[in-house]
């Protein structure tokens, strides 16, 4: 019995061992079939570097490429946009001067202080391929009488409205010469040193036409608004002893204009205020108050009583004039706001017309919310009851500046035709 026992142990023993040795069989395969699997895999891993590491090198160069487009796009936008912003929005004038800074005469500028003085300089534009003396336009610059000068260089940049300075310009190619020319400002003297130095500048040119090759009997002067202004009196004051001033010496030779082209310019300066006051729809009352009649506004500044000057403004003095005595109409009264007042009259193309004068050309735009047209319709007027030949151009769509191309091509026909030179065609 103990036999038989044993040998069943024997046998389960056996057994057993059979059972271990077969599982231990299967876990050897597993081991070799894990080992080959971690195998190929290493070799995968072995051979996989260069071109995994050959994609995140050109996936890494592709990310930087677009930041640095991404960086550059993001400098260039500022660029253009600045670009874009500071594009001219008129167009610009690249014209250069045979004759550069000429120096016509020094002046006093007592206002910008005591025993301070400037030149008086001109730049002067020539035909090209023209010997023989031509024709001289002196373009005459508006500003309101406290700004600008004879270069026009914020004329000439297209960053100002510059359609009337361009149709001067241009008649340098119809043949003239164009001169821009300087006169003191507001800040620097009163009126009429202005008028002083423009006839000073037209017998300049005289006196030297040989030099400048300029026909002495053919000048114009074109100007626009404050300018405008100026070439009005240019126009009606030959002889006017105290117009003419001696800005310059050359007094054996006349300051008087062959024409005047004349862009929107003032004919009365103490009505300007009151021709618009009838026009709000054209500007509010409150800025036509600031333009012309306040004392800060450059209109009195002009006549020495407001703005940088002491004094009260235009409306002060407009206050005045129903005063008999006062020098608007009798000029012979030297007391101070009589003084500025003598220098209203004297400003005023109206009081000075004569049979004798120039042939005038008129444009203004009857919107305009500086200058009202009756101004204007004023001095045309004026010069045809004296039967002087004169034209006036308008136009109910345009203000204070561009009149458009019909105004401005009258106006070359203008000046060619009182030249004796071939006149453009309109078509």
């Amino acid at each position: 019995m103990r036999k038989r026992c044993l040998l069943g142990a024997a046998m389960l023993g056996a057994a057993m061992l059979t059972a271990c040795s077969g599982s231990g069989t299967s876990q050897t395969a597993a081991v070799q079939e894990t080992a080959a699997v971690e195998t190929a895999a290493a070799e995968t891993k072995a051979e996989a570097p260069a071109e995994t590491t050959e994609a995140v090198q050109e996936t890494a160069a592709a990310e930087t490429k677009a930041v640095s487009e991404t960086s550059a796009a993001a400098e260039t936008a500022p660029a253009e946009t600045k670009a874009a912003e500071e594009k001219p929005k008129f167009p610009v004038f690249e014209g250069k001067p045979a004759f550069s800074d000429v120096v016509v005469a020094e002046v006093d500028t007592e206002i910008a202080g005591a025993g301070t003085s400037r030149e008086l300089k001109m730049n002067i534009y020539k035909p090209e391929g023209t010997e023989e003396a031509t024709p001289a336009v002196i373009y005459v610059h508006g500003g309101k009488w406290s700004s600008g000068d004879y270069t026009c260089a914020s004329l000439m940049d297209g960053n100002k409205e510059n359609g009337t300075f361009l149709a001067c310009m241009k008649m340098v190619d119809y043949g003239c010469t164009v001169v821009t020319a300087d006169y003191r400002l507001s800040q620097e003297a009163s009126y009429p040193a202005m008028i002083w130095d423009l006839k000073g500048q037209i017998r300049f040119l005289r006196a030297h036409a040989d030099e400048y090759g300029i026909d002495p009997d053919r000048i114009i002067v074109w100007g626009e608004s404050a300018g405008g202004q100026l070439v009005n009196i240019l126009g009606t004051t030959d002889g006017v002893e105290e117009l003419e001033g001696d800005v310059g010496g050359n007094l054996e030779f006349s300051s008087k204009p062959t024409a005047v082209v004349d862009y929107f310019g003032m004919t009365e300066i103490l009505q300007l205020a009151p021709d618009q006051y009838v026009r709000p729809y054209v500007q509010g009352f409150q800025s036509l108050y600031d333009t012309n009649d306040a004392k800060t506004a450059t209109r009195g500044q002009l006549l020495g009583f407001g703005g940088e000057v002491d004094g009260e403004g235009n409306a002060y003095l407009r206050g005045e004039l129903g005063n008999p005595s006062n020098p608007y109409e009798n000029p012979e009264i030297p007391e101070y706001d009589q003084a500025a007042l003598h220098r209203a009259y004297l400003a005023s193309p109206l009081n000075f017309i004569s049979k004798d004068d120039c042939p005038f050309f008129i444009c203004q735009g009857g919107m305009d919310f500086r200058v009202a047209m009756v101004q204007s319709e004023r001095l045309f007027d004026a010069l045809t009851k004296e039967g002087i030949e004169a034209y006036m151009f308008t136009s109910t769509l345009q203000s204070h500046g561009n009149q458009g191309p019909f105004a401005d091509d009258a106006a070359a026909r203008f000046v060619c035709n009182q030249f004796g030179l071939e006149e453009p065609s309109l078509y």
